[in-house]
């Protein structure tokens, strides 16, 4: 059972897993495709360029594509690096895979802070009705049925954020210009809802990770044909 811990307890160790960061100039980069985190090191990800977390390992906040810039701020850890994503239809700060740092560019001033890391490792910031408990590992979603229908757009688009502030976003970045989601199973995993309530985080098993409509999915377990259970508790070190 999951224990109750002091905000302010939450919040050291958040800190204490974050690394060092730079006061004035960050390390900047290249941005490739990258690999899938976890649980398989090494696989490519599905689609294009490499997915942003909220922090080593953590949940699906947007996506990169190859040549964009990435300025790193304070050491790697846990095969991850953080810093500002920045190229066509991202601006953001986030953790990537080591896997999608490329080529060394030089210096740039620094933009996201430490602050900002340490607000962003709570997932409660970033979403709402999350389909597993806090601290549930090696979950990849819940898998639900594409909702049918004329003149609906259920494509995957890979992201939806503006900034780093997680309160609103507009659909960015299609998949793919005209397939829909689930195109050959009929299904996608539901993983979170954004908090405005206007899309929805899900894996699709040709395009990998992105967001959809709300409309686009039935909310219901593929499963067992019931309505999937939801979470709202906020993360806690293990």
């Amino acid at each position: 059972m999951l224990r109750r811990t002091a905000p302010a307890v939450v919040a050291s160790v958040a800190l204490a897993l974050l690394p060092a960061f730079a006061a004035v100039a960050g390390t900047a980069y290249t941005v490739e495709d990258g690999a899938i985190p976890s649980p398989n090191e090494g696989k490519d990800e599905l689609g294009a360029g490499a997915r942003i977390a909220n922090r080593p390992f953590g949940y699906y906040i947007g996506r990169v594509m190859s040549g964009s810039d990435f300025i790193q701020s304070g050491t790697a850890q846990k095969n991850h690096a953080y810093g500002r994503l920045r190229g066509s239809g991202v601006n953001m700060c986030g953790w990537i895979h080591l896997s999608a740092r490329g080529g060394h560019t030089g210096s740039r001033p620094d933009s996201c802070s430490m602050a900002t890391a340490r607000a962003i490792w709570q997932r409660t910031r970033i979403g709402t009705g999350f389909s597993a408990p806090a601290g549930t590992k090696k979950h990849s979603g819940v898998p639900t049925r594409v909702a049918t229908g004329q003149g609906k757009d259920c494509r995957l688009y890979y992201n939806y954020f503006s900034g780093t502030k997680f309160t609103h976003g507009a659909f960015r970045d299609p998949a793919h210009a005209d397939e829909q989601i689930g195109r050959r199973s009929g299904e996608v995993n539901y993983r979170f809802r954004t908090l405005d309530g206007g899309a929805l985080v899900v894996l699709d098993g040709d395009y990998g990770w992105g967001f959809v409509r709300p409309e686009c999915v039935t909310m219901l377990d593929a499963r067992t044909g019931r309505p999937i259970a939801t979470f709202n508790d906020p993360d806690r070190e293990r």
